[in-house]
């Protein structure tokens, strides 16, 4: 749960309290934001002028960087080893950083076999700080833009297949956060260790993430009571734990310094693609030394002490933060906030979404929890609401970053040889995944860039969750369009740029509504809910296929809501009374009518996940939801074996094709009301559609 800042400035200060506490709980983008300096060059550092390997490594071995015996300074020799039985080692984890050439003055270096060798400013920095002790222990260390010849690309791709080996079979991962640029940082390290060994001994690490979505409260839990007793207990402890800490509303202060310690989970080491692997396949050491440590200047944390650490801290800051949204007046909440302020240190301010995602992998990957098939993966690493972006220098390392980690890995050998252009392996991936038969990958299309086709995600950006969910292996979609149809993807074709699928025409848009502009970056928009209530009005008045009294509310939310664990589910009564209370208020062009409530912080949130949609309705007076993008003439169709109807538009076909075979841009997902269900009894007679063959581009 991401938390961002309230009243840091003065502008901050005189802004309504409703608006300030609606912030409290929306995401941050400050990874995605401080990756920009690293993302930007797309030159290689050059190490062509300076140093050259003395031969390219042969397949299953690896270079090691040895500190040379008795030295005090950065002066290595390589080694080579097998890594199917490799001598001890070290791997090092750590962002490059904007590279620098030769030429360039300012760039640092090392020795390696006496010679100099160019090197990153992080890089520098984290080879320094590892000097003393563990460099001086006598293990060397595996540092993949010293001992991966990065001109050689047939070597590259060679050990890039291998990486997940090479952090499994290390001894110890040491992840360099970077520098300790004051006495704060390194006091918040030294907190966070202790405060997380604390978390840790207290069997913290059997709490699950279905325990955080309920949490504090377990009762309904389907657990063996001695499994819910366990659980308690740890919530108990931590709760005990809470009150030790936490500052006084006017003494002591509290004993972390909470924004130093925030300050750490924003590191752009938690950005990037390639920290996944490298932290998930650390080795699992029993004997208590940790098999994955993070370095900050001269400090040390276990990977597990900085994640109980992590975890206590969002339940701390967010049983502080409840008393505001608790309090039932303007000067309650004021109250409230200047007691959060006192207790925390600090004003609410931003958690890093992605540091507890990467923190919390290993632990899922340890417990046997980490869904390894790739899709799994990009589902949950490139989608989401919150987080920012994973940076990668290029487009197709989002992809081959995830190879060593996917049980499927292997079949990515297919398609991502050395040079592939990323256009070709985006496109590549997106056909395999249909073809497995996850046609909910469709949802994932309105993000793209112009280079793919309107079928293939963009992987290079960070993708929204689907309006409709998925279908596939995320547990029961939560609509069944298609009915008991299969998805049939047809063998490609000359042109690897179509995608032909099997599907049935439900419909042509004869009328669209206007733009829903607010997402959940942004404040909610009154003014948009009032003409998308409008628009459902209007167009229900035109159709003779609803009872309009219910089929407005439930149009307005496309039928789903969230529970109270924040899990979407059909909508309820519950959806019902929240439309009503929205109407009364967009009415009175009032934001604070309510807004405090259960139904506002839940049904907002499911308005404003349907970002970037409109009302439509068709031909046969079918009404319902469509992508902003789509207009008169448009067609819906539901593919076979789909979960959702999705909007297409017909293009002409290309003067190549002798067949004038038709061609279809895919626009995204659709919500039609009345057949989300299965009612059209697509592929059976009596419906009265015929399956046709569509050919996306």
């Amino acid at each position: 749960m991401g938390v961002t800042s309230l009243l840091v400035a003065q502008k901050q200060m005189n802004m309504p309290i409703r608006v300030a506490l609606h912030n409290l709980f929306r995401s941050d983008s400050t990874v995605s934001e401080c990756l920009s300096e690293y993302d930007k060059s797309d030159e290689i550092m050059s190490t062509k002028e300076i140093f050259k390997h003395s031969s390219s490594l042969p397949p299953g071995e690896i270079r090691l960087l040895s500190l040379v015996p008795s030295s005090s300074t950065l002066n290595f020799r390589l080694i080579t080893t097998p890594l199917s039985s490799p001598v001890p080692y070290l791997a090092l984890s750590y962002v490059w950083g904007t590279p620098k050439t030769a030429s360039d003055s300012s760039a640092p270096s090392i020795s390696v076999d006496n010679q100099p060798f160019i090197v990153t400013p992080n890089l520098h920095s984290a080879l320094t700080s590892l000097l003393t002790p563990e460099l001086q222990s006598g293990l060397p260390i595996w540092v993949d833009a010293v001992c991966i010849n990065q001109v050689d690309n047939v070597e590259k791709e060679g050990q890039i297949k291998q990486m997940d080996q090479v952090y499994r079979n290390s001894e110890r991962v040491i992840v360099h956060l970077g520098d300790s640029p004051n006495p704060d940082t390194a006091r918040a390290v030294q907190q966070l260790r202790r405060l997380g060994k604390k978390v840790w001994d207290a069997d913290a690490v059997i709490l699950r993430e279905q325990d955080m979505q309920h949490w504090p409260n377990f009762d309904h839990l389907d657990d063996e009571p001695e499994e819910k007793r366990r659980r308690t207990a740890v919530r108990d402890k931590i709760f005990k734990m809470i009150k030790q800490e936490r500052g006084g509303i006017t003494w002591p202060r509290p004993k972390i310094p909470a924004s130093a310690a925030l300050d750490l989970f924003h590191r752009p080491w938690f950005g990037r693609a390639w920290v996944i692997q490298e932290l998930v396949m650390a080795p699992d050491h029993e004997r208590g030394d940790g098999g994955c440590v993070f370095a900050v200047g001269a400090e040390r944390i276990r990977w597990e002490h900085l994640w109980a650490a992590h975890l206590f801290l969002v339940l701390w800051f967010i049983l502080e933060a409840r008393s505001i949204g608790n309090a039932k007046t303007y000067l309650g909440k004021l109250i409230a906030f200047g007691v959060y302020v006192r207790r925390t240190g600090m004003v609410p301010r931003p958690f890093s979404a992605r540091a507890a995602q990467t923190l919390g992998l290993r632990k899922k990957y340890l417990q046997g929890e980490l869904g390894l098939r790739l899709k799994d993966l990009l589902l949950q690493l490139y989608v989401g609401d919150s987080g920012g972006l994973l940076g990668c220098r290029y487009p197709q390392d989002k992809v081959n970053a995830l190879r060593g980690m996917s049980s499927d890995g292997e079949m990515l050998d297919r398609f991502m040889t050395p040079g592939a252009d990323w256009v070709d392996i985006y496109t590549s991936l997106a056909r395999y995944l249909y073809e497995d038969g996850d046609l909910g990958f469709l949802g994932l299309c309105r993000q793209r860039n112009p280079r793919l086709p309107s079928w293939v995600p963009d992987w290079s950006q960070q993708q929204r969750p689907p309006w409709l969910g998925y279908s596939g292996d995320k547990g029961i979609p939560l609509y069944n369009a298609g009915g008991d149809t299969r998805a049939e993807v047809l063998a490609r074709g000359e042109d690897g740029r179509v995608l032909v699928l099997k599907g049935y025409i439900v419909d042509t848009i004869q009328d669209v509504g206007s733009l829903w502009v607010a997402d959940l970056a942004d404040d909610f928009n009154w003014e948009s809910a009032k003409l998308r209530i409008d628009d459902i009005d209007r167009f229900l008045s035109l159709s003779e296929k609803y009872t309009p009294q219910t089929a407005r509310w439930r149009i307005m939310s496309a039928d789903k809501e969230l529970n109270d664990v924040m899990h979407q589910r059909r909508a309820t009564q519950v959806s019902q009374k929240s439309f009503a209370l929205l109407e009364s208020a967009t009415k009175l062009y009032d934001p604070g009518a309510g807004s405090f409530g259960a139904w506002y912080l839940t049904y907002r949130n499911v308005l404003m996940s349907l970002y970037g949609s409109r009302a439509f309705i068709s031909n046969k007076g079918y009404v319902g939801l469509c992508p902003g993008t789509a207009d008169l003439e448009d067609t819906i169709f539901i593919p076979s074996g789909s979960h959702c109807p999705y909007a297409i538009r017909k293009q002409p076909a290309p003067a190549s094709v002798s067949d004038a075979e038709e061609r279809w841009i895919l626009l995204g997902e659709a919500y039609v009301h009345g057949i989300m269900d299965g009612e059209l009894e697509l592929g059976k007679p009596t419906s009265g559609i015929t399956a046709s063959m569509f050919s996306l581009a």
